[in-house]
């Protein structure tokens, strides 16, 4: 796909979760978080319109290769972080998240490219648009 066409795509997605677009729905209870701040914000739909599945899902073989079904990640529970990564793993899921996320973030950014948010406040909001999953930790 053209970098161009990538990279307004992203963008895109950006503008829409940083202007709350579309309906919206109350994030769950920030009192469940240790740091009393809501479930993050994450648009699927918009990174599948840019990533590959296995960009972010993983599943490791001895080798080190990234070797999970892709035919798994249906909306099933093999599809969400929290099912490997809980507090007993040895990256829990928080962790997991925004090393994920945030690593992804700014070397978009650092490759001259829209990126997605880096900051507490950019994920974890009070009010989200429908067309995302809520990350629970």
């Amino acid at each position: 796909m053209d970098k161009m066409l990538i990279g307004a795509l992203f963008l895109w997605v950006v503008a829409l979760a940083a202007v709350n677009l579309g309906p919206s729905a109350t994030a769950p209870d920030a009192a469940e978080s240790p740091e009393g701040r809501p479930a993050a914000y994450f648009p699927h739909d918009g990174h599948m319109a840019i990533l590959a599945c296995t960009d972010c899902h993983h599943e490791y073989n001895e080798a080190g290769e990234n070797v999970v079904d892709e035919m798994a990640l249906d909306g099933s529970d093999a599809m969400r972080c929290a099912t490997c990564h809980t507090r007993f793993a040895d990256v829990n899921a928080r962790e997991a998240f925004h090393r994920q996320c945030m690593v992804c973030h700014r070397a978009t950014e650092k490759a001259g490219n829209p990126s997605g948010p880096r900051t507490c406040g950019n994920c974890h909001l009070p009010v989200t648009p429908d067309d995302g999953l809520m990350i629970e930790r």
